[in-house]
């Protein structure tokens, strides 16, 4: 970390962070004029050449305003240099590496290990928004889907033969026919949603497993699990 009490430390830093995102402003000009006057980090060169580059892109009056401010020998120094951005100096990137802590090591196995994990949660975390978890719940929705398709199937299936779609179409004010019929259209649409999932997780985990960076499996652990 630089130093609190370096000024032109926290200068250079902020300056070559814009020079690396290319977003030119008033203050990195301004502070890459005098690093470049001051030949902070024996890179004067550079710092005119950013300070250049990015007044090439500041347009409007900040632009001009700062170009008033130049001297007559940095306004010819100016026109010699190219419209490219310029490249940081080895030397000076070294000595700027140096104020951050070099990233922890990261463990790609474990990572994809988690992910893999993420990604089935979340797969199920989207299911059970279209159905009711619990072991019970389920052999439910297959009673009731059995005796939905007996119902569709045969018209006259005696009453005793599906107490659920009696008891759901009583509760829900439909005909025993009409409730089987929307027990069973709602099973087919969860079959197309499951199957999406389903393709989905598969073809995450097969990203993961294929990632060779901890970015490129971070990125294939998010899934749009709505998204068709």
């Amino acid at each position: 970390m630089y130093s609190i009490d370096s000024m032109y430390e926290s200068m250079a830093d902020g300056v070559v962070e814009s020079l690396k995102q290319k977003k030119p402003s008033r203050w990195a000009v301004a502070a890459a004029i005098w690093l470049g006057r001051q030949q902070i980090l024996s890179a004067s060169e550079f710092w005119y050449q950013t300070a250049n580059k990015m007044l090439i892109e500041l347009a409007g009056p900040d632009g001009e305003a700062l170009r008033g401010q130049l001297t007559k020998a940095e306004d010819a120094l100016f026109d010699g240099f190219a419209d490219a951005w310029p490249s940081i100096p080895d030397s000076l990137k070294t000595y700027i590496d140096q104020w951050s802590p070099p990233a922890a090591e990261v463990d790609i196995e474990a990572l994809r290990v988690e992910a893999v994990v993420k990604i089935d949660r979340a797969a199920e975390a989207y299911r059970m928004q279209f159905i009711t978890p619990g072991f019970g719940q389920i052999m439910a929705y297959q009673q009731k889907l059995d005796e939905a398709r007996a119902k569709v199937a045969f018209a006259g299936v005696p009453d005793a033969d599906i107490p659920h779609i009696v008891a759901e179409a009583e509760a829900d004010g439909m005909t025993k026919a009409e409730k089987a019929q929307q027990i069973v259209d709602t099973f087919t649409g969860w079959q197309h949603i499951s199957a999406g999932v389903e393709a989905k997780r598969m073809a995450a985990k097969k990203a993961i497993a294929a990632a060779e960076t901890a970015q490129a499996i971070t990125a294939a652990a998010e899934v749009n699990w709505s998204a068709e």
